[in-house]
């Protein structure tokens, strides 16, 4: 869904220990994929699993993703990465992530704005969302309920071919 083309990079963000970076990258070795958590911990065992399956077209990185210039990726894997903002204490992995709806808002408005400057053509993929709606330029172009979750695949619409200025 995200790499459907040789070459295209894509960005997860808050990728924890990488799960999806690594089997996505396993399953579309043309494609690039990046995977930024801000736990150290977190990232170390993902470049520990990417070295030990000896999957190269992986690269982890510890950091905030909004810190990120999204203009260079293809393709967005966002699975509800703010979430924990608005968990309770017994409800998150560690302290790392404070409860904190302000911090959850803000990130959320920042991924909005991330995304509405990504070339057409870019995707999205989301899985439990991201905590508010994709940008008005994507086109919702498939929705599937796995589990109890909803996955979904935006793409961006170029404004000069779908006639929106």
């Amino acid at each position: 869904m995200l790499a459907p083309r040789p070459g295209t990079t894509i960005l997860d963000v808050g990728s924890g220990v990488g799960k999806f970076c690594l089997v996505a990258a396993h399953e579309r070795p043309a494609a690039r994929f990046v995977g930024v958590e801000r736990r150290p911990s977190l990232v170390e065992i993902a470049r520990h699993l990417a070295a030990e399956t000896g999957i190269a077209n992986v690269r982890f990185e510890c950091g905030d993703a909004l810190d990120l210039d999204w203009t260079g990726f293809d393709g967005f894997y966002l699975f509800n990465p703010f979430g924990e903002h608005l968990t309770t204490a017994d409800e998150v992995l560690d302290s790392s992530v404070e409860h904190d709806a302000t911090a959850y808002i803000t990130s959320v408005v920042a991924v909005q704005d991330r995304l509405a400057t990504v070339r057409p053509s870019a995707r999205v993929v989301t899985y439990h969302g991201f905590g508010g709606p994709v940008p008005d330029s994507f086109e919702q172009v498939l929705a599937v309920t796995i589990g109890w979750g909803r996955l979904v695949l935006w793409v961006k619409t170029d404004p000069a071919e779908s006639g929106r200025m």
